[in-house]
């Protein structure tokens, strides 16, 4: 008999009934009335979670979602958050969503209603996720990494300052010498998008310099988008001497078009991206970056999620850590 009978026996989620059944989720009196009397009805098979001390049985199961793979920012967090899990003796799942917000939703139905996953990390890529926020609700424990999510405010966090990181690798440019700075942004509603954005405008404010609205691009975090870039950054009547990319996946694609649109980087058009991506270091020239503190991000989300699994009731937690400006070869004073 599945946990989705009983659930549906007490007019309850799977979600909620699984956490109930495994001492992670209080209920009023009446619900758990009507999960226990389902359980007896119905002859379900508890899954034992705790030992007389309060220790787990089982080691704990964790779903982590993430929007793509493809990206190595993404392919290295999930490695980095597999290698931990493994270190903790706790399982991972990983779902991918593609980006899509339908996939979102269907896999934050999925892990809120496994009867075996006991919490989720989460890295989405829109802010706006009903089914997450339902999930949450029933006591699915969850921690946002990375994007932040609309209405999860009392939900465990852990991010990386974009604000601040953006706002050095900005200045940066403008110490070199460059004074038309355009910056290659991520989609509009996303949270990184925005910190990143003010940090750029707030960097070219403080060293006097005029921000172009023309040369503020907005498109996906892909090498696509960042090598679709050229006609605006070259077609515009005063073009740019520098641009800060939002992401290092974007800023591949800038540094492997440039030659098809006849400049040279860094001499015609200095880069700077985010996220520290390993290929950065292969490419030619070496790319200049923000570094993502991956691999505590990783650590920081799994215990996190640890925590919330063994102490659902906990005081919630948000942790933003420091991108670090690795200085290459893909930044360089102007020419003239």
């Amino acid at each position: 008999m599945t946990l989705t009978r009983v659930a549906q026996r007490a007019q309850v989620s799977t979600s909620t009934a699984s956490r109930y059944l495994r001492g992670q989720l209080k209920v009023q009196p009446e619900t758990a009335a009507r999960i226990d009397a389902a359980v007896r009805e119905l002859h379900y098979e508890v899954r034992p979670s705790a030992t007389a001390d309060g220790g787990r049985e089982h080691a704990p199961v964790v779903a982590l979602v993430v929007p793509e793979l493809a990206n190595p920012f993404f392919a290295a967090l999930a490695e980095e958050i597999a290698t931990a899990a493994a270190v903790s003796g706790a399982s991972l799942v990983i779902g991918v969503t593609g980006r899509q917000a339908q996939r979102e939703a269907k896999v934050s139905d999925f892990v809120a209603g496994a009867e075996d996953i006991d919490g989720m990390i989460y890295v989405g890529m829109h802010r706006e996720n009903p089914r997450l926020l339902q999930a949450i609700a029933d006591g699915l424990p969850v921690v946002v990494l990375d994007e932040e999510i609309a209405n999860t405010a009392g939900v465990d966090t852990i991010g990386v300052d974009n604000y601040g990181g953006a706002y050095q690798a900005t200045a940066y440019l403008a110490q070199l010498g460059h004074r038309r700075i355009a910056h290659i942004a991520g989609p509009r509603e996303l949270s990184t998008t925005r910190d990143r954005l003010r940090g750029y405008r707030d960097a070219m404010e403080h060293a006097g310099l005029e921000v172009d609205e023309d040369l503020v691009l907005h498109g996906p975090y892909t090498e696509q988008f960042g090598a679709s870039t050229f006609p605006y950054l070259t077609g515009a009547a005063q073009p740019p001497t520098a641009v800060f990319v939002g992401s290092d996946i974007a800023a591949v694609g800038v540094l492997g078009a440039a030659e098809l649109h006849g400049l040279s980087i860094p001499d015609d058009l200095s880069v700077v991206g985010c996220d520290g991506i390993r290929v950065g270091e292969w490419l030619r020239p070496k790319l200049t970056t923000l570094q993502q503190p991956v691999a505590e991000l990783a650590r920081g989300a799994l215990e996190l999620v640890h925590a919330r699994i063994a102490d659902p009731g906990g005081g919630t937690v948000r942790r933003s850590l420091p991108l670090q400006l690795v200085i290459r070869g893909s930044a360089v004073p102007p020419k003239h």
